[in-house]
């Protein structure tokens, strides 16, 4: 049967017969042939099924109206047309993906109604049976698929008509002639009018599908960016922790922040920083290409998700190329801008965690990287789940805590070894909790400012600082440190300066420490800030200088007097050369700005031996004070000079 049906299709139906213009039309409105097919396929399999059944009842009745040869004549044709109707309903259109295939359906069931009348009168010449012929023709025009197979169904049948009158009559009579005149106008118009109202059927079934289509995609993609958005990236992760729940593919989530996008969205303006932003979805959807799915969380965050078993150094070579990607110079309509990426990267290849947690771990990893390696990507260790149960339980203790009655103030001074005298103390956070016990201040400090509590525990810890501080000589200062959040919070900055003045202490004895990183994480606002706090007075100091990015290009911009050198720089001073030169370049950098600096670290009198060779003149570390108690200060005053000339004269 399927060979029979094959050689019928290319017979009767070449593809460029069937191209009509209700499938031009149909290409015309974006249908795909799968479209067509599902929406004409019903058509053809009803009709194939009411012939089918129609011809089970015929087949039943020629045994009481045929006898003789032609009983088996008419049973055999009209058994056939039953079981080729049953054929196609059944089993041929089930797997029909083609127009053309229900074409083959329509026109091989066209076929086979039209034999059966004409072998009827062949056998049995009855005028008045004619008339059948016109219920054909209304079906052909009804059921058909294209104008390009009713047509010549209608023609054939008509023709066969006149030819039927002809050869048993002598003529076609007026009836049939009349009937012949008619039925081909109106078969056609009949077929038109069907072709037409199920055109516009399937024309609105695609555009009401093709608005939705669109309705979901604007709902699933960034507006800006034209990247899928956190809902869409949301669904994606999900759909990979099912597959990874289902024993299959394991897979990595990626956050990247961008590093330095702020300063350009404030200064340039908007329009600039979407730019930035469309630039940076191009070149990740450059570097993901099919291997990954990126999306935009919002602001300048974004999302990889990169499917499939990635070794390490695979994974180390995608996060190289989104990083060096990111970094690559900007050209803005203009403005020229230099940015980079941090990018924190975490493994799934268990069904144990949810987005939400795999996202909390990505974003732990991100922040690892913008505080150590800004500009790289950092992958999630075992190292850093560890310290996430400890942050997870230290945030909690801080949130549950009395802060007041369990932070307190170590002082450490800050050593003038030319006049041998103290002139400030740094102020140090120390927690001892109910709950934890001794909190180490790199944890609690770190825990606090993910958790945004470090603004309260800044104006607890300041009011500590300076009650202290009205009990010194007027010629001691306090350095108090500032964290990021501080610099990025106005209203922060505001509580800050309403807490010096309601103080009562001149705000020149008052000196705040910010740190490298916590400047560039925003420099424009970091600027705002520090020219309020310069504008009452009081001192400004760069802490842990030659740590992070040691950009001379940014000192002149800032309203600073102390730089602070890292200790990292003291303890490479007997190891290497190099150490002692560059602590020297600081200095004198100092000296020509007029700035003071402070050498930290120092624990050893070779350590001071060696920076005495570079004139170093304000020192602080273990060598002259470890950091002491509020209630030692006064005392450790009382006999510095003394202490100051034993460290130095020590060894």
């Amino acid at each position: 049967m399927p060979s029979a049906i094959t050689f019928l299709s290319r017979l009767l139906t070449p593809k460029r017969w069937l191209h009509d213009k209700y499938i031009s039309r149909a290409e015309a409105i974006g249908l795909s042939q799968a479209e067509e097919v599902a929406a004409m396929k019903p058509i053809v399999s009803s009709f194939c099924l009411i012939i089918g059944i129609y011809y089970c009842v015929v087949t039943a009745n020629r045994f009481l109206s045929e006898t003789g040869m032609a009983l088996w004549m008419m049973f055999t044709l009209s058994a056939a047309t039953a079981v080729i109707s049953f054929y196609f309903h059944f089993i041929y259109l089930k797997r029909a993906q083609k127009v053309y295939q229900l074409n083959v359906a329509s026109l091989t069931v066209n076929l086979f109604l039209f034999t059966n009348p004409v072998t009827f009168q062949a056998l049995h010449y009855d005028p008045k049976r004619l008339v059948y012929f016109i219920f054909l023709t209304l079906m052909f025009a009804m059921t058909g698929i294209s104008l390009r197979v009713i047509v010549p169904s209608i023609v054939v049948t008509l023709v066969t008509v006149a030819a039927m009158a002809l050869a048993h009559q002598g003529y076609v009579s007026f009836e049939n002639s009349a009937m012949i005149a008619v039925m081909i106008p109106t078969a056609v118009i009949l077929a038109m009018v069907v072709r037409q109202t199920l055109f516009r059927a399937v024309e609105s079934r695609v555009r009401a599908e093709n608005l939705r289509a669109e309705a979901q995609s604007m709902a699933d993609s960034d507006v800006l960016t034209g990247l899928p958005n956190r809902r869409n990236f949301f669904r994606v992760i999900e759909a990979a922790l099912k597959r990874v729940s289902d024993g299959e593919t394991s897979f990595h989530l990626a956050l990247i922040d961008l590093d330095g996008f702020k300063p350009i969205n404030d200064i340039y303006g908007h329009s600039v920083g979407d730019l930035l932003l469309i630039e940076v979805g191009s070149r990740l959807r450059q570097v993901c290409g099919q291997r990954a799915f990126v999306a935009r969380m919002g602001g300048d965050e974004f999302a990889i998700i990169l499917a499939g078993d990635v070794d390490k150094a695979a994974l180390d070579s995608f996060g190289r190329q989104v990083c060096d990607a990111l970094r690559d110079t900007y050209f803005l309509g203009g403005v020229t801008a230099n940015i980079s990426g941090s990018v924190g990267v975490v493994r799934c290849d268990s069904a144990q965690l949810t987005a939400s947690q795999l996202l909390e771990r990505a974003d732990y990893a991100l922040y690892f990287a913008k505080q150590n390696l800004r500009g790289a990507p950092v992958v999630f260790t075992e190292k850093h789940e560890a310290e996430m149960r400890d942050f997870s339980q230290v945030d909690q203790a801080l949130r549950s805590s009395d802060l007041a009655a369990e932070l307190s103030i170590m002082f450490q001074p800050q050593v003038d070894v030319v006049e041998n005298r103290t002139i400030s103390f740094e102020a140090l956070a120390r927690w001892n909790s109910a709950k934890l016990g001794s909190v180490r201040p790199d944890i609690f400090i770190k825990a606090a400012e993910r958790s945004g509590l470090i603004t309260e525990i800044t104006l607890l810890l300041l009011e500590k600082s300076l009650s202290e501080v009205r009990g010194w000589p007027e010629s001691t200062r306090v350095s108090f440190n500032l964290s990021a959040r501080d610099l990025r919070s106005g209203i922060s900055i505001a509580n800050i300066c309403n807490t010096v003045r309601k103080s009562g202490i001149d705000p020149h004895r008052i000196e705040f420490e910010i740190t490298e990183t916590a400047m560039l994480t925003d420099f424009e606002q970091a600027c705002e800030a520090l020219a309020r706090l310069k504008a009452m007075g009081c001192r400004i100091a760069v802490d842990d200088f030659g740590s992070g990015y040691s950009s001379f290009s940014y000192i002149h911009r800032l309203p600073i007097d102390k730089i602070k050198i890292d200790r990292s720089f003291v303890v490479q001073l007997l190891k290497h050369g190099s150490a002692l030169k560059i602590i020297k370049t600081i200095i004198d950098l100092c000296r020509n700005l007029n700035l003071d600096c402070v050498i930290e670290g120092v624990e050893t009198q070779a350590e001071m031996s060696k920076l005495a060779q570079v004139r170093a003149r304000y020192i602080q570390g273990y060598l002259f004070s470890k950091p002491l108690p509020a209630e030692q200060v006064i005392s450790y005053l009382a006999t510095e000079t003394a202490r100051i000339e034993s460290a130095l004269k020590a060894g």
